[in-house]
């Protein structure tokens, strides 16, 4: 978010004296601070003016028409002297007023000091820029401002339209107020530990996979990129369409390696004047004489054609065998013969990749060579992966009785490493309401998506649900599943410190928590980042029979094409054991064979049928 800052007082005269811009323009920017969290602000100018009505309109007028920042911040002129003319002046220039914003800072001043109520703040909207006058006190700027941190973003999402934003945003907000206002009565009653009164049925409807992706599907990137260097960017989403800078190639080139001659000189023999060599700038070209060039050197202006080696025969050299002197072309040459014309492969200006383009080797190529040395690519979301368990140890310390190494989230971690994200690792929550509790908040200051593990079935510790909508007021989008491996698979939202907050909750099981992390955190995490890739789904032939759950199955297996198929359909082999805690049943597995649940009619897949199934690890892109 860009910020401006305009201090307005008898500063003017003296910069030194002033404290106030100083101390604002702190708070927007360093994300140490609660504000500097929310805000996360990069001021793009600071300046101070005296107390002026007429100068303080003209800058306010030209900061937002000609630079157009998102925010404009005023310190100061707020008062009841004569020279406190900030809201007069602000009030000239806004085409809407943003009474509520001023009313928020007077009631966080008024808690602390009934002097407030002097203050005169006037806030505002200008074309797409928002103004906000602050007291001009130390004091009085932190009280103010912090007490309006928290709607400054989305109030920027509104004033340009930022549908995405916009919409995650409300949604988080009311779902969050209705789900803590319907589930008031029913939870607040029931400690979350409370064995004997806990519910015997999940109180979250089982959903098909067709709804859990419609859920997801709605969610997308928030329009949020950065500028990095091209050699940094490989994985990553552009973030707009990408114009090459020059022609490709950026003079006539050479196809072969021959001789550049004028074409209407016809067959025969020719003067041979010079060489032409890659990187070089040739020299002119007369009738009746050729030039020696390389493939990719630059054809003299004068030259028409390119006569490659092959239909050439020398006829003299020189004394010291060193040059040619004279050679006779064998066949007739035509106009453009082997000639590359400016801008034929790439011509300058025309689009070469597309908006929402992942970039890889191939994409790296194409930018380097249209000029591009930084690119805009959207900005990924900041991921936490959380496991939760009693029986939770890392692996290398001695093993407790009754305990297990956590595997899930150096599985999870790597994964997401393997598509190109760094995850944060949040340690691992015993099943205690307020350690939980107090590690996703402390998560929640750091991530965006918070992704867990275990907590989410219907055990007396399985607390995380609960949790989420008590003490974060999240909403609960999904809370079950009808699928196998991974039914109480749980997808959250909150809004903390005016952001949207995601949580995608896995199960416990190291199996489950793979293919819930592949079948639904892994395509979050994507529209998130922008990447609108879907997964390859492909015909697959059975090698082994299964009998049929009554919920659909996602099941492990390994994907071999055979060379001498004649239907291209490759063959499926079961991992072993599908049990949802054997994690070696996903060992060299690169498919996730889609099995349906079973019907009266059918309740096996018998080998040779054909299913569908995902492949692991490859997506298709837009």
């Amino acid at each position: 978010m860009i910020f401006f800052v305009l201090v307005s007082d008898t500063c003017s005269e003296d910069s030194s004296k002033d404290i106030s811009g100083p101390e604002l323009i702190r708070l927007v920017t360093d994300k140490n601070t609660p504000t500097g969290k929310i805000l996360q602000g990069h001021v793009m100018l600071s300046g101070i003016v005296e107390d002026d009505e007429y100068i303080i309109m003209e800058v306010l007028k030209s900061w937002s028409d000609d630079l157009k920042p998102n925010v404009i911040l005023t310190t100061g002129g707020t008062g009841f002297s004569k020279r406190d003319v900030t809201p007069e002046a602000t009030k000239q220039i806004i085409e809407k007023e943003a009474p509520g914003l001023s009313l928020a800072m007077l009631n966080a001043s008024l808690k602390v000091t009934p002097m407030a109520m002097l203050s005169r703040a006037v806030c505002g909207i200008r074309g797409d820029t928002l103004i906000i006058n602050l007291p001009g006190s130390l004091k009085a700027v932190r009280e103010c401002l912090d007490s309006i941190a928290n709607v400054i973003p989305h109030a920027v999402d509104l004033i340009l339209d930022n549908k995405p934003k916009i919409k995650t945003t409300h949604e988080a907000v009311q779902g969050s107020l209705c789900k803590h206002k319907c589930q008031h009565d029913k939870d607040t009653s029931t400690p979350l530990n409370d064995v004997v009164n806990r519910l015997r049925k999940s109180p979250y409807p089982m959903i098909s996979m067709e709804k859990v992706a419609s859920i997801i599907q709605s969610y997308n990137w928030s329009g949020d990129c950065e500028t990095i260097n091209l050699w940094n960017c490989h994985g990553r989403i552009l973030a707009d369409d990408i114009y090459s800078l020059c022609d490709l190639p950026p003079f006539r080139a050479s196809i072969k390696d021959g001789y550049a001659v004028i074409a209407s000189d016809g067959k025969g023999l020719r003067k041979v004047t010079g060489s032409i060599e890659a990187g070089q700038t040739p020299h002119n070209l007369k009738a009746g004489f050729c030039m020696r060039i390389n493939t990719g050197a630059p054809v003299p202006d004068e030259a028409t054609a390119v006569v490659q080696v092959e239909d050439t025969e020398l006829i003299s050299k020189s004394h010291d065998n060193t040059e040619e002197n004279e050679i006779n072309i064998l066949v007739v040459p035509k106009e453009d013969d082997d000639i590359r014309a400016i801008g034929s492969d790439i011509k300058k200006g025309t689009c070469v990749l597309k908006k929402y383009t992942k970039i890889t080797a191939v994409e790296l190529g194409i930018l380097a060579a249209c000029g591009c040395t930084s690119v805009n690519v959207t900005k990924l979301p900041k991921i936490g992966v959380l496991s939760t368990g009693n029986e939770l140890q890392q692996a290398g310390e001695p093993q407790k009785p009754g305990h297990v190494y956590d595997s899930n989230k150096i599985t999870l971690m790597m994964l997401l490493k393997e598509h190109g994200y760094e995850a944060k690792d949040i340690g691992i929550a015993i099943d205690d309401e307020h350690v939980m509790t107090d590690l996703i908040n402390n998560a929640l200051n750091n991530v965006d998506v918070l992704i867990t593990t275990g907590s989410v079935s219907m055990g007396d510790r399985d607390m995380l649900k609960p949790i989420i909508e008590k003490k974060f007021n999240g909403k609960i989008h999904f809370g079950r599943v009808n699928m196998k491996p991974g039914k109480p698979t749980t997808f959250a939202t909150c809004m903390f410190n005016g952001q949207v907050k995601y949580f995608m909750c896995l199960p416990g099981n190291p199996v489950s928590a793979t293919v819930t992390f592949y079948l639904f955190a892994m395509p979050l995490i994507h529209r998130l980042s922008g990447n609108y890739s879907s997964p390859i789904i492909v015909k697959a032939r059975l090698m082994n029979s299964y009998k049929l759950d009554s919920r659909p199955e996602y099941t492990r297996a390994i994907l071999v094409w055979q060379h001498d198929s004649t239907d291209n359909i490759p063959e499926a082999y079961d991992t072993g054991n599908q049990i949802s805690s054997r994690l070696v049943s996903c060992k060299n597995a690169n498919a996730l064979l889609m099995l349906p649940g079973c019907t009266d009619e059918k309740y096996k897949l018998q080998k040779g049928d054909l299913v569908e199934a995902i492949l692991l690890g490859f997506h298709q892109h837009v």
